[in-house]
């Protein structure tokens, strides 16, 4: 099957358009049930197709509790949040830097060394850091 995802096409996807009845019906469900959009959509087509007899009473069971959570609260970031996070990713990448200059050492420049070994000195609370710093004989104690 040819790939059309790129004009929004989905295959199992299905659009529905609902009167206002309809429409009324489905925002007061959504709201009852403290659903998000899709849930509160398919729902009600898993309880159709079950009373019609389209679905078992086991996959009715298992997409009843899927489809019956409500949405979790999300949690809002506090500008000490997203700069805990900030700092977290850098310091993963510093370590993803470090790992591979520690994986090549060997073969690296004395420029490309020094420079790795200023930023072990500077995060020497990395344990890659540390066998950079040991692998050259420096002390940590001071860094």
């Amino acid at each position: 099957m040819k790939d059309y995802s790129r004009f929004g096409f989905r295959e199992h996807g299905v659009m529905l358009y609902l009167d206002k009845a309809l429409y009324k019906a489905f925002i007061r469900l959504q709201a009852d049930k403290g659903l998000g959009r899709s849930y509160a959509g398919l729902l009600p087509f898993v309880e159709g197709l079950y009373r019609l007899g389209y679905l078992s009473k086991e996959e009715y069971e298992e997409h009843l509790k899927k489809y019956s959570q409500e949405l979790k609260e999300t949690k809002s970031l506090t500008k000490e949040d997203l700069e805990k996070q900030a700092e977290q990713t850098k310091l993963k990448q510093i370590e993803k830097i470090l790992n591979e200059a520690y994986k090549q050492w060997d073969k690296l420049k004395p420029s490309a060394q020094a420079y790795h070994l200023k930023t072990a000195q500077e995060h020497s609370d990395l344990p890659i850091a540390q066998l950079i710093l040991k692998k050259e004989g420096v002390s940590n104690e001071w860094a």
